[in-house]
């Protein structure tokens, strides 16, 4: 039996990116390995390193997010020490030698998040979501531009990455040079890929009077406004200030009702983006909203007119798939992996084009036809992605690299 361990590190606080599609990928593989199928063919194990805030508190315990896995080690040592004690010589790597002891000699270590714990014995994979921090150092902050010399470490050690798109591949293979055959491609999916598209769940608590309420009346919007849906951690390189700019441009050239809804986490360098939102002359149309519960978030997506994600960049960019999950018309970048992703089921405009942007919405919300085509579209290639088949092509990885 093939026996992988399974970096669990970047599941801690409130999830997003790396660490939905960690504990995404988990749970896909968990249940892969109880499957009547898969059984008997691999065993998952989980292990995760403390934040160096926690070290240093003596926190060590795994979080609740991984309360539901059984199988958890820990190894008591933060990734940002784990990182820079393999650049040296005895005696010092011997503590890495004994942390990996730990884990019980595994066939295989699968690191999640641009890193890998140093393993000696084992096959190593190691995960790169993209690289915004070679291609565009400007949108990232310092602690993510330094995950370069964080990979350059681990790839003497690595036996195979793993990536989410081909144009990722392509970028890898050429920035280090990392040969093509030993990259490979595992595309992600929604969390929402077996949610109902016709219903609205109820409000949940305890409150009998208000437990049979539709969910949308607790939500700070008035859905019978239409609205243009954004969803992503507020930073540069979603390109949020162009997407203002573009819905400016819109509003100034119709006479529309739709509004623009903007969820997600204040990221690096965000004062751009709400400096844009109060100098806007539609300022009062535009709704930021932070982190939602993935009930309340669903709604968005459920009755939006149409999902805008106009990203200079992106490895993958899971809020698209998500977007297309709910049939909703996609207007995105023509550059990253996004086109890959979206195929001809979307909108591409190049994101530097906020007039192109601009006519996209009109033409949205003008052309019903067209846009019903594009729910369809949407909806049919949402069905190319789920977590399952996430989980099948990073078995089939760990069973290539094991071979």
């Amino acid at each position: 039996m093939l026996k992988v361990c399974v970096d669990a590190t970047a599941i801690r606080g409130q999830l997003s990116g790396i660490g939905f599609y960690n504990l995404s990928l988990l749970r896909a593989l968990d249940q892969l390995q109880h499957s009547q199928q898969f059984q008997g063919q691999f065993s998952l194990q989980i292990y995760y390193q403390p934040g160096l805030k926690d070290w240093l508190q003596g926190r060590w315990q795994k979080n609740h997010h991984l309360a539901e896995f059984t199988d958890c080690t820990c190894l008591p040592l933060p990734v940002t020490l784990s990182d820079r004690l393999v650049s040296f010589p005895n005696p010092i790597l011997n503590i890495l030698n004994l942390l990996e002891t730990r884990l019980g000699k595994p066939d295989l270590i699968h690191g999640t998040d641009h890193y890998i714990f140093p393993s000696r014995q084992s096959i190593n994979l190691l995960t790169i979501h993209d690289l915004t921090f070679l291609k565009f150092p400007e949108f990232v902050p310092p602690i993510v531009q330094r995950y370069h010399q964080r990979i350059l470490r681990c790839l003497p050690f690595a036996q195979g990455i793993l990536t989410f798109a081909e144009s990722t591949k392509r970028e890898i293979n050429e920035y280090y040079q990392f040969p093509l055959e030993r990259i490979f491609v595992t595309p992600q999916a929604s969390r929402y890929q077996d949610s109902p598209l016709s219903t609205e769940p109820t409000a949940q608590g305890s409150d009998s009077d208000s437990a049979n309420e539709p969910l949308s009346a607790a939500i700070p919007y008035n859905f019978a406004v239409p609205y243009f849906l954004f969803v992503s951690t507020l930073e540069p390189r979603k390109n949020i200030v162009g997407l203002i700019e573009a819905f400016n441009l819109f509003k100034q050239a119709t006479k529309a009702p739709h509004q623009l809804v903007l969820i997600g986490q204040l990221g690096w360098k965000y004062e751009p983006i709400l400096e844009a939102i109060a100098n806007s002359p539609y300022n009062n149309e535009i709704h930021r909203l932070a982190y939602l519960p993935n009930q309340w978030l669903a709604l968005f997506y459920q009755r939006a007119t149409a999902f805008v994600y106009p990203s200079f960049y992106e490895g993958f960019g899971l809020p698209v798939v998500e977007a297309m999950n709910f049939g909703l018309p996609v207007i995105t970048s023509n550059g990253g992996s996004l086109p890959e992703v979206v195929a001809d089921s979307g909108v591409l405009v190049d994101p530097q084009d906020i007039q192109a942007l601009a006519l996209a919405l009109e033409k949205i919300v003008s052309d019903t036809d067209w846009r019903d085509h594009l729910r369809q579209k949407s909806l049919t290639r949402s069905k190319d992605f789920s977590w399952e088949n996430t989980a099948r092509k990073t078995l089939e990885v760990y069973q290539i690299l094991s071979t």
